[in-house]
C-alpha cells in the first residue's frame, strides 16, 4: 500500500466499495511520472470524483435498482480553471430555455431553425456601431447558424466562439439563476467570454436582437434577461455572486502579456512582456468538480437523483431539466467522436485524432473494446490544466459510471507562454480511466 494515502483513505481502500482508492493505487504502480503526482497531489492539483452508478448500500450490485455510490479523492482542496468544462452548463441551459420558449411562444421553433444575433458595438465610446452573426460556415446545410450546430460544435471540437453565442442567447443573470436558484448549485461561475478571433462575438460587443427565421417569417426570440421573468418564477430570489469556493485563488508565479489577448488583465501592461506576480483568477470562471459531475449525471441520468445536492434514489425526484428528446439528442452529441462527424465534417483532414474530444477514451479502450463502450462527456484544457468531465457505459452489460478528474501540469509556473506538459495531463487521465475500468469490471 502507498504511504502517501491518509489513514481515512486506507481505511476507505479497505472496504469493498472502494474502487477510486484502488485505481489510484493502480494507477501510482502504472508510471513513476503518475507515482510522482501523487505523492504531491497539491502541487499538481490533482482531484477527481468517481460515481459507480450499480452499487448497493455495500458497494456490491445486488439488485437492479441504481444506488450510485460517490468517492472522491481530494476535490475541490485547491484552485482550478474548469476551461471548455463550463460549457455543458451553457449548452444545457440553452436547451432547456428553449423548449420553454418553444412550448409557451415559438411552437414550430427548432433545434435546426436558423438564427441571427445582432450585436451593437460602441466603438470610441460615442459611435455605436451593428453587426449581425448569421453564418458558420461549418454548416453543410447552407451556412446558416443553429441552436444544433452551435452545440454539436461546442462537444465536437470544443468551439469557443459557439460557446460565446450560446452565453449571449441565454444570459449571464438568466444562468446563475438556472444553476443557482432552479437547479440548487452554489459555486459557478460562468461569466467570461472564451477567446475566439475567427467565430463568434469578441469583448466589447452587446448582443441587442435574436431572430428565428421561420417557415411563417422571421420572428424575434427572447434572450439573455428577458428570458427571466419569461422563464422563471417572479418571486425568484435577487441575484448573487456565487459562494467562495477556494482560500486561493492565485496561480502561477508570473505570466505573459500578449497583444489582443483577451485575458489582460490591465489594458495598460506592456504586450510582450512577463508580469512577475501569480495571475489572479478570482474573477474568472469558477467551478466545483463535484457541482460539475453532478450536473452531468443530472443531465444524462435524471432518474439517479432526488431533491438536494447528492442524494440518489429514493422517490421525491424533481423536475427534468431536459425533454426526453432534448436528452436524447444532446446525450448523443456528447457521445459522438470529433472524427465520426458529418455536419460539421471532421472526418477527414488529420486535424483530429480519433480521441481528440474524448480524454478517458484511450486509457478505456485499454480495458475494453471500443464497440462496447460509450463516453458522453466535456473535456477542458487550459492554463495548465487537464480536465474532463464524463460519463462512461458499457453498452453490453450496461454497467455506468461517472468520472471527473483534473490535473495541473506546468513546471516553469508561467502562464500563458504556451509552455505546459499537457501530454502528462492527458496520459494521466487516460491511465485514470483505465484504472477505473479495470476496478469496476468493465474489462474484456
Amino acid at each position: 500500500r502507498g504511504s502517501d494515502f491518509s489513514q481515512d483513505e486506507k481505511m476507505a481502500q479497505e472496504d469493498s466499495a472502494g474502487a477510486l482508492l484502488r485505481a489510484l493505487d493502480r494507477l501510482r504502480a502504472m508510471d513513476e511520472r503518475f507515482a510522482r503526482i501523487l505523492s504531491d497531489p497539491h502541487a499538481y492539483r490533482f482531484q477527481c470524483v468517481l460515481t459507480d452508478c450499480r452499487c448497493g448500500t455495500s458497494g456490491t450490485s445486488k439488485s437492479d435498482s441504481p444506488s450510485p455510490r460517490l468517492e472522491k479523492y481530494r476535490c475541490d482542496e485547491e484552485y482550478f480553471y474548469p476551461a471548455s468544462m463550463i460549457k455543458l452548463c451553457v449548452a444545457v441551459a440553452a436547451l432547456h430555455l428553449v423548449h420553454r420558449v418553444r412550448v409557451a411562444h415559438v411552437p414550430d421553433f427548432e433545434l435546426t431553425t436558423p438564427l441571427r444575433f445582432r450585436y451593437a458595438r460602441d466603438d470610441d465610446g460615442s459611435t455605436r456601431s451593428f453587426h449581425e452573426i448569421s453564418r458558420d460556415d461549418t454548416n453543410r446545410s447552407g451556412g446558416v447558424i443553429t441552436l444544433a450546430h452551435l452545440i454539436r460544435n461546442v462537444f465536437l471540437v470544443s468551439s469557443n466562439g459557439a460557446h460565446n453565442l450560446l452565453l449571449d442567447f441565454v444570459g449571464r443573470s438568466t444562468l446563475r439563476q438556472f444553476l443557482f436558484a432552479h437547479l440548487g448549485y452554489k459555486h459557478f461561475r460562468v461569466d467570461c467570454y472564451l477567446q475566439d478571433s475567427k467565430f463568434g462575438p469578441r469583448p466589447g460587443d452587446r448582443l441587442v436582437g435574436v431572430e428565428a427565421s421561420l417557415a411563417s417569417g422571421a420572428v424575434g426570440l427572447p434572450f439573455g434577461d428577458d428570458l427571466l421573468n419569461y422563464v422563471f418564477d417572479p418571486r425568484r430570489p435577487p441575484d448573487s455572486p456565487p459562494a467562495p469556493l477556494f482560500s486561493d485563488y492565485s496561480l502561477g508565479s508570473s505570466y505573459v502579456v500578449s497583444e489582443g489577448d483577451w485575458d489582460r488583465e490591465n489594458l495598460l501592461e506592456e504586450a510582450g512582456g512577463i508580469v512577475q506576480r501569480p495571475k489572479d483568477m478570482s474573477r474568472k470562471n469558477q467551478a466545483s468538480l463535484i457541482e460539475l459531475q453532478d450536473f452531468l449525471i443530472r443531465v444524462c441520468r435524471p432518474d439517479l437523483f432526488t431533491e438536494g445536492r447528492r442524494r440518489f434514489g429514493g422517490s421525491n425526484k424533481p423536475p427534468d431539466i431536459l425533454s426526453f428528446a432534448d436528452r436524447a439528442w444532446l446525450t448523443e452529441t456528447m457521445s459522438r467522436k470529433t472524427t465520426e462527424s458529418y455536419n460539421p465534417d471532421y472526418r477527414e483532414g488529420g486535424a483530429y485524432a480519433e480521441d481528440w474530444n474524448k480524454l478517458f477514451l484511450p486509457g478505456v479502450l485499454k480495458a475494453r473494446s471500443g464497440d462496447a463502450v460509450r463516453i458522453a462527456n466535456k473535456l477542458g484544457q487550459a492554463y495548465g490544466f487537464t480536465l474532463d468531465n464524463a460519463m462512461i457505459c458499457d453498452v453490453e452489460t450496461g454497467r455506468t459510471f461517472f468520472l471527473a478528474a483534473c490535473v495541473y501540469t506546468n513546471e516553469n509556473g508561467t502562464l500563458n507562454d504556451d509552455v505546459y506538459q499537457y501530454d502528462l495531463g492527458e496520459s494521466l487521465l487516460a491511465a485514470l480511466a483505465e484504472a477505473c475500468c479495470l476496478e469496476l469490471g468493465i474489462r474484456d
